[in-house]
């Protein structure tokens, strides 16, 4: 398990046991900001532009004190955000996407995300041959195919978010994208405005020797202008390679299919966490493992693996807790009873205190 911290220190603990004791540590130029591991290799992201490379020694440990600095360009900017991309590692630099081969050690490919050079590349998700990119202060998501670098469609959600929760009431001066994961076939996005949305993922648009054909997800063509309706699809791009397999998936996405949590936080979602679990809740709040299903008869072989299901919980966390269809209000109940009146309250709210929202998913693997 690694650690780093905004004081430039990265840790490496023990995942196995003893988690609290230190097993490595050393002190980093500057703070760090994203870290990835791929293949045998840790890729540390720094404040001050640069990448640090670790990798284990003969004796198969990690060598902290033997790592290989990249710099990935001036001026120095953050770099703000890196995914792992099959053998590769996609970086979030300015305005630009870089991709990093991490055995050699050397950029491999660069692009632009954005074409105005002031923006950064803030998020980046990544699933079968697709990668999602947000901008920041921007409600765009854009899709590129991870093998091409090519751009396939741009999704803008603020059309979306201000259909469903109003442009007034809320105080929602613009949407901007804060978060973004991959899980459960569905992509989460998190907004600033502490808004969670999910759209499923799904190969929407069929090709044939690089031709659009059509697309699945919303029975439309996107000339035919339902992709300009609000929260549509902007663009959608064909793939003309064709030396990709016939079965790879790109996750295209439609916010036709959206779905918007009325529960969210009063300000931005920091961070979505994914893990596999399985949790029921009861009337009371508590929560409860999920009952094992009894025996019953036995389906064929391959029609119970082809209609099992999995389960995994999504996690959020961000400022505060907000039912967006009470709005902001405070919670003002005062239990009634022989409670000392003069009693002071918190300091902060319950509406107030960071909140992490779960929820639970679940989906039949592609």
């Amino acid at each position: 398990m690694w650690l780093g911290a905004q004081n430039g220190w990265l840790y490496v603990h023990s995942a196995v046991a003893n988690w609290k004791k230190c097993l490595h540590s050393i002190k980093l130029k500057d703070s760090v900001l994203s870290l990835v591991h791929v293949k045998g290799r840790v890729l540390v992201a720094l404040a001050d532009g640069t990448l640090a490379i670790f990798h284990r020694g003969e004796d198969g440990q990690w060598d902290l004190s033997n790592y290989h600095l990249m710099d990935l360009g001036h001026p120095h900017h953050s770099i703000r955000c890196m995914a792992v991309v099959y053998d590769r590692v996609w970086c979030g630099y300015k305005n630009k996407v870089h991709v990093i081969q991490p055995k050699t050690m050397q950029i491999e490919k660069s692009f632009d995300a954005h074409p105005r050079r002031e923006s950064q590349v803030r998020q980046l998700a990544w699933i079968g041959d697709g990668v999602w990119v947000s901008i920041r202060l921007d409600s765009t998501l854009r899709l590129y195919h991870a093998h091409t670098h090519q751009h396939l469609q741009d999704v803008d959600i603020e059309p979306y978010v201000s259909k469903m929760l109003g442009t007034g009431k809320l105080g929602f001066s613009f949407v901007r994208i804060t978060a973004l994961l991959v899980a459960g076939s569905r992509l989460w996005v998190g907004t600033g405005n502490g808004v969670v949305i999910s759209i499923p993922l799904t190969e929407t648009v069929v090709l044939h020797r690089g031709q659009l054909l059509g697309l699945r997800a919303n029975k439309t063509s996107p000339t035919s202008g339902e992709g300009t309706r609000p929260g549509g699809i902007i663009h959608v791009y064909g793939d003309d390679s064709s030396d990709r397999a016939a079965s790879s998936f790109i996750p295209y996405c439609s916010m036709a299919q959206a779905q918007l949590c009325f529960h969210g936080h009063r300000d931005a979602v920091k961070f979505f966490v994914s893990v596999p679990g399985n949790v029921l809740a009861t009337l009371n709040g508590s929560v409860l493992d999920s009952p094992a299903e009894g025996p019953g008869p036995a389906a064929p072989a391959s029609e119970a693996e082809g209609q099992k299901l999995r389960n995994v919980l999504v996690l959020s966390g961000g400022e505060g807790y907000i039912d967006f269809r009470i709005g902001d209000g405070e919670d003002d109940e005062t239990e009634e009873g022989t409670g000392d009146i003069s009693q002071v309250k918190p300091v902060l709210s319950k509406a107030e205190r960071s909140h992490i929202i779960v929820w639970q998913v679940s989906y039949t693997p592609e």
